[in-house]
């Protein structure tokens, strides 16, 4: 899956990368290693970025600001056998310590309150020449000793900070580490009907797969493959009374992964296939 990946290290933590990845993928887990937070520049491709609550899209010359948690990148179709492309993006990391040694910081939250898992940045001509020198300096890693490799993580930081317009570089860098708060409802309901595994939920929501059911069921009073199953079917029908939309493609909008899991589900609970159900209409 990847093809080409450069790395800069600061005391034998990675602070830069550049990857180059197939994106012949339906969904990959977005790993942070440490409690850092990250930026993206995505310089070729497209992808989605799930969070816990929300999907973004990026294009080629979009950037991110994400906290340390739990995320999925996806592909951009519904179709389920994705054709192989490539993603290009350079990456920058931030470590907690690291970063609260460089400025000095205090990581408690002071004035500026920004309450964010990841957010779309604004690619401003600062930003992008600081870019394009972090990119420099990963296809010359000889040029960048500690010096120049602090000296662009310092750089990106205020820049972003001055891109979020933060009163200051301290307190940008308090809400980068303030974790982001979830509500479980919120995130089941945000979720309904995408494709995720129940084990995939579970990661959204921070939980093994047997605390997520046993939260589930105490919230919703069945089980999650039930509740989310009917849920999905009712939304399907609806779909089928309001658009034109072929069966295949609405299967898909409703978190169906195959369209003959689809016909079986929908007929048992209505009694009608989905094609049938739409003529009775």
């Amino acid at each position: 899956m990847v093809k080409d990946l450069k790395t800069l290290k600061y005391k034998g933590k990675v602070v830069f990368e550049k990857v180059v990845m197939t994106t012949g993928f339906k969904r990959i887990p977005k790993f942070f290693k440490e409690e850092e937070a990250c930026f993206l520049f995505l310089s070729k491709g497209a992808f989605r970025f799930r969070t816990p609550t929300r999907v973004l899209t990026f294009h080629e010359g979009d950037a991110m600001l994400s906290k340390c948690g739990n995320y999925f990148i996806e592909q951009l179709s519904a179709n389920p056998h994705p054709p192989s492309g490539t993603l290009s993006a350079l990456a920058g990391y931030f470590y907690p310590e690291m970063v609260k040694q460089f400025f000095q910081a205090d990581l408690s939250i002071k004035h500026f309150q920004n309450n964010f898992d990841t957010q779309k940045v604004a690619i401003e001509p600062l930003l992008k020449a600081c870019i394009d020198s972090i990119s420099y300096l990963l296809d010359n890693p000889l040029l960048a000793d500690d010096n120049l490799v602090t000296t662009k993580l310092k750089e990106l930081l205020l820049l972003l900070s001055k891109t979020e317009q933060a009163g200051s570089i301290h307190d940008f860098i308090s809400s980068l580490f303030t974790p982001a708060t979830y509500d479980f409802n919120e995130i089941i309901q945000n979720n309904l009907f995408s494709d995720l595994s129940m084990e995939e939920l579970a990661r959204l929501t921070h939980s093994s797969l047997a605390t997520f059911k046993r939260k589930f069921s105490a919230l919703y009073h069945e089980s999650p493959a039930k509740y989310i199953l009917v849920k999905r079917l009712e939304k399907s029908s609806q779909l089928l009374q309001i658009k034109p939309k072929p069966v295949a493609d609405i299967a898909y909008e409703c978190g169906f992964e195959n369209i003959t899991h689809f016909n079986k589900a929908f007929k048992k609970h209505f009694g009608k296939t989905p094609t049938a159900f739409r003529l009775s209409q």
